[in-house]
């Protein structure tokens, strides 16, 4: 009862600056995995595997309204995203590279769906169209189109964008130096805000130092906990738990409620849970 207490307590105060969302509202396994493309035989998995040779074919995907991405975030076009958080995880930084240029992107979402790999005969990383625009300035492209690019997996000290020497930096890039999160499990950009699991309080990531924040306001993105109407309080990002009115597990990204859940090994789309409530 003493730990139901503080949880109410922290939850209670700290989530004035984040939606209140609970599980079963607009929850998502990811913007990417949804788009079939107008194929048959999708079944919303993607593939897990990396190509010896690191050749994808590269598309695109985005959302006027800026749908929501696994990892969090929003799909909106511009940001420097992809997809294949099944390959590289969650806020992942690869380098993607064609006709001489490279971009640096961060793997913020779930697939795409096999199926597209099977029509493009080809393993697919699924990007922003702010990727294509700076590689082959086009502001999209489909898996017909087989614009092939190669793909490695680089520090997440790089930052996001063009490769360059220029010192101007991307929107949203960082630039000042990466955080390590326990909460999230994994480091974030420079700028980045994340409510902690510890104490329930807001921190942001300062050229590469945690600094004390009473709101998120004015984070470049923020990581905050989630509503549960099945537990009746707040929870921090990576919780997972089995919901009361569908008995469908979903995991806190931080944003938002998102499926699916491995009960089994523990891992949602954001990497693995760090605590689970089941019915």
């Amino acid at each position: 009862m003493r730990r139901l207490a503080t949880l109410l307590v922290l939850g209670s105060a700290c989530t004035a600056d984040v939606d209140i969302i609970s599980e079963d509202n607009n929850s998502t396994s990811g913007t990417s995995i949804t788009e079939a493309r107008g194929l048959s035989g999708c079944k919303g998995q993607a593939s897990s595997s990396i190509p010896s040779n690191g050749q994808y074919v590269i598309t695109t995907f985005a959302s006027p309204g800026g749908a929501q991405m696994s990892c969090g975030g929003y799909a909106d076009g511009v940001s420097w995203y992809a997809a294949s958080r099944q390959r590289y995880g969650c806020g992942s930084h690869i380098r993607v590279t064609a006709n001489g240029k490279c971009v640096v992107l961060r793997t913020d979402d779930y697939g795409p769906d096999v199926c597209v790999e099977n029509a493009a005969t080809m393993p697919i990383i699924d990007a922003s169209p702010a990727a294509t625009q700076y590689l082959f300035g086009v502001k999209g492209a489909g898996w017909s189109d087989h614009r092939v690019v190669t793909v490695e997996e680089v520090s997440t000290s790089e930052p996001l964008g063009p490769c360059s020497s220029s010192t101007s930096t991307p929107p949203g890039s960082g630039g000042g130096g990466t955080c390590n999160s326990s909460t999230l499990d994994r480091d974030v950009d420079d700028g980045t805000c994340v409510q902690a699991a510890s104490d329930g309080e807001w921190y942001q990531c300062s050229a590469g130092a945690w600094v004390y924040k009473s709101s998120s306001y004015g984070c470049t993105a923020a990581y905050g906990w989630c509503s549960s109407a099945t537990l009746g309080y707040d929870v921090p990002p990576r919780t997972c738990l089995q919901s009361a009115s569908t008995s469908i597990w979903y995991q806190c990204n931080g944003m938002t409620w998102t499926t699916p859940v491995d009960v089994y090994g523990q891992m949602g789309p954001i990497g693995a849970c760090s605590s689970m409530y089941p019915l």
